[in-house]
């Protein structure tokens, strides 16, 4: 049996409000306080208050944040942190490595939205509100609390966004936010009356981060309950999140999905074609010309067509959207006059491109994850042939050294 917890988002998310409904399920305020002491982090108190909303008691948790009284200019010192400075922050740290990965996994989401809003790249978005040392806070004590209670498995009700505007250092944003927008975008999500920011970026990265793909919970024990308050008073509903801790219950096997959760199903499309009369050169000219214009895979098959001429199938794996333009290019780049297609479903793991830094450089990395392990590292076949040339090693010597290099930052 796996324990689980369920966030309950009827009036919205914050980082503040988990931390709270995590305090008030039993999470010692000693122990956040000694696992976050960890960090090279300092310039913060905190503070957990049991108040009572509606006849709801909860724990309203707030992160102070301190600024010597000489910094006038403290913003920058506290917002203008980039994703890779909170990254190599949080891996410093002798904390449990499921907590960095978890919370390095948060961070990354919270600025691929901000670069997306922005238009920036992940490498150059700084962040503001999430950036600041009350966000790193909420996501590292969040995670530290997910921990300790051996969470293994993340579901949620749909979140409660609220609704009209929200004044913050940018102007004044109709709430959703963008960055709220962009982390929810895919996720059940309710567009309340409730005037105000209900779900904030920081709150909404936790959760869609951590919460299963399917969000169906299975038939649970739940155990105990946790009420966060937030700062915010409303009339129409009680300002608070509700955490619930229980155990999934194993059923025969017979009442258990048909599918694994461990890979995503997707329909692709299969194009192809037998070529006897094309020029060797003008095969290898397709095959870069189709991977630049999207298609997922190209691969050639040798053959032997009538009156036993060698040929080579040609085959073109792409999305339904592309379907048209793969086989546009097929008849405008090769010799064939026609082209043969199928759609075809494919199962495929979770997988996500991380840059790492090496000792020559940031290599781009495909990662892969059965049920939430990594199962394969591969490094970028470019990134590692560029670095062969430019410091004329073997290219396999430098393959195994990145590889060595990848495993060692995530022990």
């Amino acid at each position: 049996m796996k324990r689980l917890l369920y966030f309950d988002a009827f009036n919205g998310v914050s980082g503040d409000m988990i931390l709270g409904a995590l305090v008030d399920l039993g999470l010692p305020l000693e122990h956040l306080k000694e696992e976050l002491a960890k960090l090279k982090l300092g310039g913060y108190e905190l503070a957990a208050e049991r108040v009572e909303r509606q006849g709801i008691r909860g724990i309203n948790f707030q992160v102070g944040v301190n600024v010597p009284p000489n910094h006038h200019h403290h913003h920058e010192d506290h917002r203008g942190r980039g994703f890779t400075q909170i990254q190599r922050l949080i891996e410093e740290a002798q904390l449990d490595p499921w907590v960095k990965h978890k919370a390095v996994a948060i961070f990354r989401r919270l600025a691929q939205a901000e670069a997306k809003v922005h238009r920036t790249s992940l490498e150059k978005v700084h962040f503001h509100e999430v950036g600041a040392v009350d966000a790193i806070v909420d996501v590292l004590g969040a995670c530290i609390g997910f921990k300790y209670f051996e969470v293994e498995l993340f579901y949620s009700a749909p979140l409660n966004l609220g609704s009209g505007t929200v004044t913050f250092s940018h102007g004044t944003w109709p709430v959703p936010t963008p960055a709220t927008a962009e982390l929810v975008k895919g996720f059940p999500v309710l567009v309340g009356k409730v005037q105000g920011e209900l779900t904030t970026p920081t709150g909404a990265a936790i959760v869609t981060t951590l919460v299963e793909k399917n969000n169906t919970p299975p038939v649970s024990r739940y155990q105990k309950w946790g009420f966060g308050v937030g700062d915010k008073e409303f009339e129409e509903i009680p300002n608070m999140l509700r955490l619930l801790l229980g155990l999934e219950l194993d059923l025969p096997a017979e009442t258990a999905g048909p599918r694994s959760e461990a890979w995503k199903e997707e329909e692709v499309y299969l194009l192809e074609a037998n070529i006897d009369d094309m020029d060797a050169q003008m095969f290898g000219h397709f095959l870069e010309l189709a991977l630049k214009k999207g298609a997922l895979d190209v691969y050639y098959t040798p053959v032997h067509m009538k009156k036993n001429r060698p040929a080579l199938k040609l085959s073109v794996l792409c999305r339904q959207a592309d379907r048209e333009r793969v086989a546009e290019l097929i008849f405008r780049e090769t010799t064939t006059l026609g082209v043969r297609w199928s759609p075809w479903r494919r199962w495929i793991l979770d997988r996500e491109v991380e840059e790492i830094e090496t000792e020559y450089g940031r290599v781009g990395v495909k990662i892969a994850r059965f049920k939430g392990e990594i199962v394969t590292i591969a490094p970028e076949y470019e990134d590692l042939k560029a670095i062969a040339e430019r410091a004329d090693i073997p290219l396999k010597t430098v393959r195994q050294k990145v590889i060595e290099q990848i495993i060692d930052k995530r022990r």
